[in-house]
Formats: C-alpha cells, structure tokens, sequence
C-alpha cells in the first residue's frame, strides 16, 4: 500500500508534538510494510510531488498515485482543508490525525500578555472568531473543520477526552469514525540522573503553555532553579517577551534544541514542568515519565488520562498551586520510569491505527 502523508507547511520549521507524532507514524507504517511520502505542500501533482521526511536524508521526487492519504492537524484548517479536497478531487481517501482542541475555550483571556488579554476581555468570543474569520478569507475555522472531519475515513484523536471534546463541538459526525491513538515515546535513550538539580519546561512558548503563569510561581521558589527550552509559537513573539519580563533572577531561557539534545537535559532535571490550559499530553511529558522523571502537569481531562497517579497536579490558572505541585513534586524524587515506558511504545499505541488505516483501504 502507497501513503502520503500531509502536515502543516511548517512542520519542521516550527516543529511540534505533531512533528515527532508524523515521524513516528511514517516509521511505523514503513516498518509494517508500507511505502510512505511525505509533503507539506496543499496540493502535491498528482497526488504525490512527494519526499521523505527531512530527517531522513534521503528525497524521492516525481508524479506519484496513492491508496491513501493520511492528514495531520485539525488546528490549521484553511492548509489541511486544501489537502482534503485535493485528495478526494483525484479520488484518494484521507484519513486524519486531529491534534486538537477548541483553545478560544480552553485558554482564558488573562493568560495572554498586555495589551491581548485586555482586548479578549472585552471582546466576546464570537467577536473574536469573526475577525479570525476575516483574516482566513472569510470562512470560519469551524466549518473548514467540520468539512475535513465529514470527508475522513478514520479520525485519530490522542485521548478519549480530545474525542469527546470533537463529538461535542461537531455533532453529527459518526462517533464510529473515531479511534483513538495515543501519544507514544521512544525506548529512553538515557536513565533519569537528576544531577542538574534544575527545574525543566520544554516546548513552543505561548499562552496555551503558561509559561507567564509559570515563572509568577517562581518568584515564590527563589531557591530552585527554573530552565525554559523553547522558542515562541507562531504568532506569540509578544507573548515570550512578556515572559521575559516577568521571569524573576532564578529563571533561564534557551532556544528549542534538537531532540537529543532535550533528551539530556530531561535526564538532569529534577522535575519537569508542563502547567499548560490544555495538553494531549505534550511529549516531553510523556518522554520525562518514561526516564522517571518527576512531572508537574495541569488538572485537565487529557492529562489525567494519561498519567493517572503519576503526576503532581495543578491549576494552570492558579500560580499558587504551581508552586505547591512543584514543591511535592521536587520532594518526591527520581521514580521508575519502565513501566510507563513499555506501556506508551510508540510502536505499541501505533498498533490499532496501522490496523485502521489498512481496513479503510481494503474497504475501497
């Protein structure tokens, strides 16, 4: 079976969760026998101006046909609907994975900086949806999104809860259509050691992370060491400055670093810290877990799920209970991370949707 798989256009440029969760299907997939593509492009010729991943090395170039295409990222509707329509043009089916949540409902107006938590505090929320419709053209995120869901074979949201949230916000689309997949993590390539002693938030930096939140905290814990690894999410330049600003002396900022890279500063941490609004967990969540690592991580549905009574718990919006999740969490130490490990293999939580993707073929 031939696939080509399609993301956002920046997807390695600004990589995300969802850029680990494409390459780590893309392997899958291969490595149960099927040949994948890879374009970040809206409308790939003929169904398949295709290469590999960049990280690969390698690029395969020409007019290709599919069985499948297989969509990433409900969160950038006005791409992701010109794939889906391309794709049925030439008659392929897509199926999707979501990536998803409603964050005009998620994330409130006071996690944003001076002056666009001001402006979302006096603008109602349809206010705001309509001058982001304005500004994609005219069509309303939603029902770009709900085009996409209704044209997709199998949707494969990252919890039970991303699920629900989905059914809920589109009624009308088949519950069957969904499977849920979750997020996964790679064998650790290292055990946790602790020795930087340090206290460790990894990822994009934007409202939807909290890291503004997050450093008002640390003001109240003047004697731990606070690392911030990430660069601003698209559009929130503004927001990291903000953070800057607010992030008292015992409080550091490093660029995105690669993969290896994160995965040793994860091994020195003491504790990692994820007090997002909403998550489905972020990854270096899952990957701190597996290493066993200490994670302080936000009272949202979608964590929980995955990380029952291993995580320290806290009120994104409560600066007060980051500090004390932190506090307990630093007090607990090291754990046994095998477990959580083996249990989220990538290869293991990728199973059921390599068994889904082949049925939708043979289903014609």
């Amino acid at each position: 079976m031939r696939i080509l798989m399609q993301n956002r256009p920046d997807a390695y440029e600004r990589p995300g969760g969802d850029t680990i969760q494409m390459d780590r299907t893309i392997r899958a997939l291969r490595e149960a026998g099927h040949e994948v593509d890879l374009s970040l492009d809206a409308e790939p010729e003929q169904g398949g101006e295709a290469s590999t991943p960049a990280s690969s090395g390698k690029e395969s170039r020409g007019p290709v046909y599919y069985n499948l295409v297989y969509l990433f990222n409900l969160t950038t509707p006005a791409w992701t609907v010109r794939q889906a329509r391309h794709a049925l043009r030439l008659g392929t089916p897509y199926v999707l994975s979501s990536v998803y949540w409603d964050l005009e409902a998620a994330v409130p107006w006071r996690a944003y900086e001076f002056p666009r938590n001001v402006a979302r505090a006096v603008l109602p929320r349809v206010a705001v949806r309509a001058l982001k419709a304005l500004r994609d053209g005219g069509s309303g995120e939603k029902s770009l999104q709900r085009e996409i869901l209704a044209g997709a074979r199998c949707v494969f949201p990252n919890s039970t809860a991303e699920r629900d949230h989905l059914l809920e916000r589109f009624p009308g689309i088949p519950r069957e259509k969904f499977l849920v997949v979750l997020n996964g993590v790679d064998p650790p390539a290292m055990q946790a050691s602790g020795a930087g002693g340090y206290y460790l938030c990894a990822g994009t930096i934007g409202p939807r992370k909290n890291q503004l939140n997050l450093v008002r905290a640390f003001r109240r814990l003047d004697r731990e060491r606070l690392l911030i690894v990430g660069n601003a999410a698209h559009g929130c330049e503004r927001y990291l400055k903000a953070v800057v600003r607010a992030a008292p002396p015992n409080v550091e900022f490093r660029s995105a670093v690669p993969h290896a890279g994160m995965t040793a500063l994860l091994a020195e941490a003491k504790v990692l810290v994820q007090p997002s609004y909403i998550e489905t967990p972020g990854l270096s969540a899952l990957e701190a877990a597996a290493m066993g690592v200490p994670i302080v991580v936000s009272n949202v549905p979608p964590v929980y799920a995955y990380f029952g009574d291993l995580g320290f718990y806290c009120d994104p919006d409560d600066p007060d209970s980051i500090v004390d999740a932190c506090r307990e969490a630093g007090r607990a130490g090291l754990r046994d991370g095998s477990g959580f490990a083996e249990q989220h293999d990538w290869r293991r939580v990728l199973a059921p949707m390599i068994k889904c993707v082949e049925a939708s073929v043979r289903s014609g």
